[in-house]
């Protein structure tokens, strides 16, 4: 049976003074709850938040909810409680005697209680995010197990402070095939791109963005983003000094002249240049 805060308390699990404070080693991570993926990225971020907190830094209280099986659950700081595990293992907490036995060392965090359901706590993850974001595919699994609670996009986008563009968006990516998350997960393709062709093509989204790679890589990149796909692009200004050259080098022609297939015509030089270096132009980009 899971206890009250109360009863908590009351028991010396949980203690009050200004804020609720519980033991580091009473806070437990809930198994399949954290949206973050694990990795060398996490761990990294982990260690910088560890050094700013044992430089003074101050964080913000973990929430927690009651565990039936004693201490809580942590339901939203999961990079701060690792902070501190990482610190406490390198004894660097300052670890003060326990009033029950004062040969056991204590390291009591800061929390406070979090009130809603099991939506309620996935939506908080989501919203929460403390200083490092979440990644596309991290809100994709956050935005699916809301959908999975019966949450409708509108509620999701009301609930996290986002559009509902951003949800659908995201979603799509979600439910994109494994080789296009991968390829999103790796940083080769931006996540906007790949919903751009997830939307497009569907399940052969991953072997057109593969295509793409390769293409790109080929020209010395390593990223497929929109403007690689569409290729090199030329300046409206260019352009638009073609237009003006073609136009003024077509007023020169006899009236009718077009029509004739086996008519020769003759033209001004100085106006052929000048298309010609307005072509040449856009060509070298320059």
């Amino acid at each position: 049976m899971t206890k009250s805060i109360r009863q908590m308390i009351t028991a010396g699990e949980v203690r009050r003074a200004d804020a609720i404070k519980v033991r580091l080693e009473d806070i437990h991570e809930e198994p399949g709850f954290n949206l973050r993926t694990e990795g060398e990225s996490l761990e990294a971020s982990i260690s910088a938040l560890a050094e700013f907190i044992a430089n003074g830094g101050v964080i913000p209280p973990l929430e927690i909810r009651p565990r039936a099986d004693g201490g809580v659950w942590l339901v939203d700081g999961h990079r701060r409680r690792r902070a501190l595990i990482k610190l406490d293992q390198a004894g660097r907490l300052p670890r003060l005697p326990s009033k029950e036995n004062p040969k056991v060392t204590e390291y009591w965090v800061d929390v406070r209680m979090f009130e809603g359901s099991d939506a309620d706590r996935v939506a908080r993850i989501i919203s929460s995010q403390e200083n490092e974001k979440l990644s596309p595919l991290e809100l994709a699994e956050g935005y699916k197990r809301l959908r999975a609670f019966g949450w409708p996009v509108e509620q999701i986008a009301k609930k996290v402070g986002k559009t509902r563009q951003h949800v659908e968006q995201v979603m799509t990516l979600g439910n994109a095939n494994t080789d296009v998350q991968q390829l999103v997960a790796s940083g080769q393709v931006s996540a906007t791109t790949a919903v751009q062709i997830v939307r497009q093509y569907g399940e052969e989204a991953g072997k057109v963005l593969g295509g793409e790679l390769q293409k790109a890589k080929a020209t010395g990149k390593s990223k497929v983003t929109a403007g690689s796909m569409r290729g090199p692009t030329t300046p409206r200004q260019r352009l638009e000094a073609i237009r003006t050259a073609a136009q003024e080098l077509i007023k020169t022609l006899p009236e009718g002249s077009l029509e004739s297939s086996g008519a020769v015509l003759s033209l001004p030089a100085d106006l052929v240049l000048k298309l010609h270096q307005a072509i040449t132009a856009a060509n070298q980009g320059v």
